[in-house]
């Protein structure tokens, strides 16, 4: 059902006329980053009004680029084109756990699936592999800290062998949505999407800076100060583990941008760990990473996307690259070739 199919049904059963219905999925379109098709924001306007238009048949070509955050049955094809090693965990309550993660890729994007506890035996006993085309079934969509979708298969989900004809092959998705080629900008140019800003550190943001993970998959947890205890909502029970986040400002010299640093970046950043920056107050976790980030020049390699909170573009940081001269004086001279016609 494409996106006018869509506002004929919602014309039906709605009280508003075209050109608003028009309006809305525009707006959607936008608050979104116009990462999603037109088709997909009909379908999300119509769902808001209570109206789930998608057949069996329609859900199935759900593409994964149209998967958003907070999604519940979600139905969608993909080609495995890798597979996590499986982790064998104790919770804190002594029960034993198992989790993998399937990583999965259509014509539009990848993502990917958790396989939790006896869901591992899929890919321990080679139920589903590398190459193999499958449907995911019920799927919960979930965006994690890094902004990258995940999808899991909750207690009711399922796969089940998919057509894998319009499928690209594993070589195509390593090629063309693994390792696509990123983009170099300037930041007053700067979308939604993935790309690679040449910029220097000018104003780091005061903050805890400390963020307390599951040691196991490395989602946030809940903690209960009261008991001490650490909550992850896959693993229940956990030890938790210290990571490092700095929001940062960076500048192009053309505009502006917030950036965020998590992590591995984060403690590339500052030159220092997590569990060394936990054990200082807050006041010197700021002063350190001050000192060591401001007037630093990078290569940032990242996810641009619009925080709907505040209503502006962030970058989140994938990869943080020293600054190469030789390269750097290389690609000024292929742009000034160009310029000129050379």
């Amino acid at each position: 059902m494409d996106s006018e199919q869509v506002i004929e049904e919602i014309l039906k059963k709605t009280s508003f006329s075209r050109d608003e219905i028009r309006q809305k999925i525009e707006r959607k379109q936008k608050e979104l980053g116009g990462l999603v098709s037109a088709e997909g924001a009909a379908h999300l306007v119509a769902k808001e009004y209570g109206l789930d238009l998608l057949s069996n048949s329609e859900k199935r070509k759900l593409q994964i680029k149209n998967i958003i955050s907070g999604m519940k049955n979600v139905t969608f094809a993909g080609r495995i084109f890798r597979v996590s090693n499986i982790i064998d965990f104790k919770r804190a309550d002594g029960s034993s756990g198992r989790v993998v993660n399937v990583f999965l890729g259509d014509a539009t994007g990848v993502c990917k699936v958790a396989l939790w506890n006896d869901q591992v035996r899929l890919v321990d006993e080679e139920t589903v592999k590398i190459g193999d085309a499958i449907q995911i079934i019920g799927g919960l969509a979930k965006e994690n800290v890094y902004g990258d979708m995940e999808v899991s298969l909750g207690k009711f989900g399922k796969i089940t062998t998919a057509d894998g004809t319009e499928l690209p092959t594993t070589e195509e998705l390593a090629k063309n949505l693994v390792s696509p080629q990123i983009q170099r900008t300037n930041i007053s140019n700067i979308v939604p999407g993935n790309f690679e800003v040449k910029a220097t550190v000018v104003d780091v943001f005061k903050g805890n800076f400390i963020f307390s993970v599951c040691p196991l998959c490395g989602g946030k947890v809940e903690i209960n100060a009261a008991e001490g205890k650490a909550r992850c909502a896959e693993h229940g029970e956990v030890d938790a583990s210290n990571a490092l986040v700095i929001n940062t400002v960076v500048d192009d010299g053309t505009a502006d941008l917030r950036a965020i640093f998590f992590r591995d970046k984060a403690e590339r950043l500052i030159g220092m760990i997590a569990d060394d920056i936990a054990v200082l107050t807050t006041e010197k976790r700021y002063e350190w990473a001050k000192e060591r980030a401001l007037g630093k020049e990078l290569l940032l390699v990242g996810k641009v996307k619009k925080n709907k909170v505040f209503n502006r573009l962030e970058l989140l940081v994938d990869e943080v690259k020293e600054i190469n001269p030789l390269e750097e004086s290389k690609r000024i001279a292929e742009e000034i070739e160009l310029k000129l016609g050379v």
